[in-house]
């Protein structure tokens, strides 16, 4: 049998790799192995050009039950490989009969239906990766606005740092300033001490004064209390005759002092007097100032505790954008996981595609091999019809 070449065969010299199929021998079926290739277990070879060789490629296909054919059993495709031989092997110039035209019509529907699984198979593909794309788009829009937040989370997070640290610095120096005020009342507060002291120092000098005037003092103990108050009074720095004249006044009895005696004792008095008053003036001013520094400090103290609340609420306010920030940027890291697998898949899916499509075109230029035989075969039948013309016109 001499085959034509095929016009549709003819379009393309390049060798493609198309399903391993066992070799036509008997009726076996062409198993594929557990090696794990392109298309979902279909292992690739390269299409046969020359006749033999695209006879075995439309049988092994016919065989191979990895090629699906819905509608169309196994055991119909096995009888089609095994009628194929004799039809594509036994062609006279008679041309097909009608048995093997209709064998062709088989093979061809059974090839159409094998195409139209492949053409949806990689159609689906084709959409899974178009699925993963937009997928992916979308989550690196997402990542990408995500990454702005957090931008805009860590501006905020670094604005509350900066009014906590201001915030602490007032507290500070507000707490600074509460201490100088309490070391200031303390001192004023042992100003009006002293002051007291003194008050209350005069006061027993002047009931010490009494009991001499009064002749109350023990005699055993007049000299004594007479000594000690004239020794307190030359503190006061009266005049000196007061000085010179009081003992001798103290020494007589209340009944026995004269007018001169009582004006030594009433100028005595007035210089106590005095004295007191000045303490007392002074003990005063004192109190006054130590209120005043005390109600200072009171309010001061205020200001501090304000503040220190400010402060608290300053740091609530940073550990809500510190919060904040974390989940942010846990979105993004979850975010890039997603768009890390989604990217995975989509290079998975766009080598499933790419082998679905690879495939598809191989088996169709098995489909170019079969109809390259039928060329071939009705070629045949052509040059025989002319041979035979040329024959019966030829002179005897």
């Amino acid at each position: 049998l001499v085959m034509a070449p095929s016009p549709v065969a003819a379009k393309s010299r390049v060798k493609r790799r198309w399903p391993v199929l066992v070799p036509p021998g008997g009726q076996k079926r062409a198993k594929h192995d557990d090696t794990p290739v392109a298309g979902g277990g279909v292992r690739l070879s390269t299409v046969g050009t020359t006749p033999e060789a695209k006879l075995r490629d439309v049988v092994e296909a016919l065989l191979n039950e990895a090629l699906e054919s819905p509608g169309i059993p196994m055991a119909a495709r096995e009888m089609l490989a095994e009628g194929s031989r004799p039809w594509l092997g036994n062609v006279t110039g008679a041309g097909l009969h009608e048995l093997q035209e209709l064998l062709l019509g088989q093979i061809r529907e059974t090839f159409s239906l094998i195409a139209s699984g492949m053409e949806s198979n990689a159609e689906d593909k084709v959409t899974a990766v178009e699925i993963r794309t937009s997928e992916l788009m979308g989550l690196e829009a997402q990542l990408q606005g995500a990454s702005n937040v957090l931008s805009q989370a860590d501006a905020q997070l670094e604005a509350r740092r900066e009014k906590v640290l201001k915030a602490e610095e007032k507290v500070k120096a507000s707490q600074a300033s509460d201490l100088d005020f309490k070391l200031r009342h303390k001192v004023r507060e042992k100003e009006v001490q002293v002051h007291q002291n003194d008050l209350k120092y005069y006061v027993s000098v002047e009931e010490g004064l009494k009991t001499l005037v009064d002749g109350t003092c023990p005699a055993k103990d007049q000299k004594k209390a007479c000594d000690k108050f004239m020794k307190e009074l030359q503190k006061l720095s009266p005049e000196p005759s007061l000085i010179s004249s009081l003992p001798m006044v103290l020494t007589k009895k209340p009944e026995e002092r004269k007018s001169f005696d009582h004006m030594v004792l009433g100028e005595v008095k007035d210089v106590l007097r005095k004295a007191m008053e000045a303490v007392q003036s002074k003990l005063d001013a004192a109190q006054e100032l130590a209120d005043h520094v005390k109600q200072e400090a009171n309010s001061h103290t205020a200001v501090t505790v304000k503040l220190s609340s400010d402060l608290e609420d300053e740091n609530r306010e940073l550990q809500q954008a510190e919060e904040l920030r974390k989940d942010r940027a846990a979105a993004i890291a979850s975010l890039k996981t997603q768009a890390d697998n989604c990217r995975n898949l989509l290079g998975i899916s766009t080598k499933s595609s790419e082998a679905s499509k690879a495939i598809r075109d191989n088996f169709a230029e098995v489909q170019e091999a079969l109809e390259g035989l039928v060329f071939a075969a009705y070629s045949l039948e052509e040059v025989d019809a002319t041979t035979n013309d040329v024959t019966s016109d030829a002179p005897n």
